[in-house]
């Protein structure tokens, strides 16, 4: 697995390109804006609810945010690269979003707050070691009823070995390795989660992750 050095090297150096590079992931069939869509869904987010994004990265995810929550809610995005909070500054000052708050920050090493209603989590858990410890400090800032959803990659079952190689090619500015795609986040969601509910979509290399606090 890389060091997280080399991590937010990669998303540092690439931050300028990220959003375009996943619409070339579309030229192959890798439908994300429908993946991440269906992943807020999950979180079962009402308006005025507070809702944390792990890594939100260029805040690709907060428009999807936003209308669930409304102005009245509380989003807050944490990245551990500066170059990507940037991005996802501007989109915020863009759309004139008042209630975003963006943090750099280390997930593994950060401490979120209590009472928080919904946690999401994008793209993330191959580079983290230390994913048990990350899902187990979700499960305790969210509310009791509270939702986690992760959305993620894994080793496919049903894609053809040329497409995964060209996934593999198109990720690889950002680190994406065969390495990254073998951690087992469902495990720790299934210890520290009640209802957990696992979905997969392209050949079984995108999973949508859920869970409820208990």
């Amino acid at each position: 697995m890389i060091s997280r050095q080399e991590v937010q090297a990669m998303y540092q150096s690439g931050a300028k390109h990220y959003d375009f590079t996943t619409i070339l992931f579309r030229l192959i069939g890798l439908r994300m804006k429908a993946y991440r869509s269906l992943a807020i869904k999950k979180l079962a987010l009402q308006r005025g609810n507070c809702v944390i994004e792990f890594c939100c990265g260029t805040g690709l995810n907060f428009p999807f945010l936003i209308e669930q929550i409304g102005s009245e809610g509380r989003l807050i995005g944490v990245d551990l690269t500066p170059g990507m909070l940037d991005i996802a500054r501007a989109r915020v000052n863009r759309s004139g979003w008042k209630n975003v708050e963006l943090i750099q920050s280390d997930i593994a090493a950060h401490d979120f707050p209590e009472g928080v209603d919904g946690v999401l989590a994008t793209g993330i858990f191959g580079y983290i070691p230390e994913y048990d410890h990350v899902i187990k400090a979700a499960s305790r800032s969210l509310v009791p009823g509270g939702h986690l959803s992760i959305l993620d990659g894994k080793q496919p079952v049903n894609l053809p070995s040329w497409l995964f190689k060209i996934v593999l090619k198109l990720g690889g500015p950002f680190g994406y390795t065969p390495e990254y795609f073998n951690v087992r986040p469902w495990e720790s969601v299934e210890r520290y989660f009640k209802e957990t509910s696992f979905e997969t979509r392209y050949g079984g290399m995108i999973y949508i992750l859920s869970g409820t606090a208990q």
